[in-house]
């Protein structure tokens, strides 16, 4: 089984497990809340309603990131068998306005060192 049906198929798995957790909370709540010393419906409901959003939350991210592989499989097919480049010529780009870097004060540059001894007789020579 792919990894990408994975979410789809543990979420139908959930889906299932919740449905009967429902079901069987609502006949009888101490059946599926055994731990408890006086479980309720309400709970079961509380419960039931949290993975029901897990369930439809799992199944959506499965379903986009299926939709998201294809589609970059099938951008990887037409720009193999494109005669365009995806990429447009620097001539037709727009040019990008950027700053200017800001002045560096001597002091505010970190030095590099290559071991942790050059370091700490650096730092003695300093002292």
């Amino acid at each position: 089984m792919d990894t990408l049906d994975m979410l789809i198929f543990y979420s139908f798995n959930l889906g299932i497990f919740t449905l009967i957790f429902f079901i069987a909370g609502m006949i009888k709540p101490k059946w599926p809340l055994f731990f408890m010393k006086e479980p309720s419906r309400f709970i079961v409901i509380a419960i039931s309603t949290v993975m029901i959003m897990v369930v439809l939350t799992m199944y959506g991210e499965g379903n986009r990131k299926i939709r998201a592989e294809q589609a970059r499989l099938e951008r990887s097919k037409t720009v193999g068998t494109s005669q365009e480049p995806e990429t447009p010529s620097p001539s037709d780009a727009e040019p990008k306005k950027t700053k200017p870097k800001k002045q560096v004060a001597q002091e505010d540059e970190l030095p590099q060192f290559d071991s942790m001894q050059d370091a700490i007789k650096a730092f003695e020579e300093r002292q």
